[in-house]
């Protein structure tokens, strides 16, 4: 954490969507020092409309020194790095699992946890939320149904915040707790008492739609997507789907995570005798709730940059949402798949790591 710090505060801010979006808003608050004029300031380029916890945070930043500059108010996003990396890092007793967290934090996010971007801190809030629901139920499994207020309180908090992040928080946290009911099931006593706090936890997110949707025209959300009016012609471009599929598979973050988790879930699998044994760690519940929540997310992604693509904020660049998007837009993804590949090392019994 301290070798991020020093470099995220020897460098300025420089990627388009941390400068001209996240940073940018940041600037406007900093300086409005409320959100009266907050929308009057609405090149079409920076967003106004996305959700401004993180510029907010960034523009408290630059209050904390009284003036602004572009190195510390990208610091924020650092900081809201922290809590998800120390509870992971908790988990990760074994040094294989050790290995693949810091795989997670430098090839994985790589600068992105540093730059002022947003992708990598929602995806670690993403994981966060997997493992505190897998928390959740495993202490009240051992407490006989009786709800952790403690825990039910970090998992609000947990959901506010991936919400708050950036719009796709809200599908991913859905994506998530979707999963999560469906792999628990078997459970009602203890799930009901979550719902009331996810609905609380979706308040947040909805009164700032509200609010930003009567300030502005038409929304981000509405421009991209375009009620889905490209969504038919995009899926029956042969040539676009084998290109967008190409760039979600094939980029350095999939590949590592991918090879990474083929590796370790190999370990599961004997073949004998032309029968297939399955170790029954890799279909244990906490790992089928990756499992799907990594399918689930996964294909909604997918259905909205097909939808997105050809849409008026693109550049005018052949497949541009494919090209600049799908490494990050997939880094919920990647991180997915090496948590699983953390609960599978936690959980083996008997191993030579």
């Amino acid at each position: 954490f301290i070798l991020l710090c020093l470099i995220s505060l020897s460098s300025p801010v420089a990627d388009w969507d941390a400068r001209s979006i996240w940073l940018f808003n940041a600037k406007i608050i900093f300086y409005e020092s409320s959100l009266d004029n907050y929308f009057s300031y609405s090149p079409y380029y920076n967003h106004i409309d996305y959700p401004i916890f993180v510029p907010v945070l960034s523009a408290t930043m630059a209050t904390m020194i009284d003036g602004w500059n572009e190195i510390f108010p990208k610091f924020s996003t650092l900081i809201l790095a922290l809590p998800p990396l120390i509870i992971l890092s908790k988990i990760s007793k074994k040094f294989l699992s050790k290995v693949i967290l810091l795989t997670l934090i430098f090839f994985i996010y790589e600068k992105r946890i540093i730059n002022g971007e947003v992708d990598a801190i929602l995806a670690l809030y993403s994981i966060l939320l997997i493992e505190l629901l897998k928390n959740f139920f495993d202490a009240n499994i051992k407490k006989e149904n009786t709800p952790s207020f403690e825990n039910l309180i970090v998992i609000l908090f947990n959901i506010i915040f991936l919400t708050l992040i950036k719009f796709e928080g809200s599908v991913i946290a859905l994506s998530i707790l979707c999963s999560f009911f469906f792999v628990y099931r078997d459970r009602l006593s203890i799930l009901k008492f979550l719902i009331p706090i996810v609905i609380i936890a979706f308040i947040p997110i909805l009164l700032w739609l509200l609010y930003s949707n009567t300030k502005i025209d038409t929304s981000s959300a509405t421009q991209m997507l375009s009620g889905g009016e490209r969504f038919l012609s995009n899926l029956l471009d042969f040539k676009f789907i084998l290109h967008l599929i190409g760039k979600i598979l094939i980029n350095k973050q999939m590949m590592i995570a991918l090879i990474i988790f083929v590796f370790i879930f190999a370990k599961y699998i004997s073949i004998n005798t032309n029968k297939i044994n399955l170790d029954k760690i890799i279909i244990r519940k906490e790992l089928l709730f990756c499992y799907l929540s990594i399918v689930s997310y996964s294909i909604i992604l997918s259905i909205i940059m097909i939808m997105s693509e050809g849409s008026a904020h693109n550049v005018q660049q052949e497949y541009f949402m494919a090209n600049t998007a799908s490494d990050r837009y997939f880094a919920p993804v990647h991180s997915m798949f090496l948590l699983c590949c953390i609960y599978l090392i936690e959980n083996r019994k008997i191993t030579n790591y």
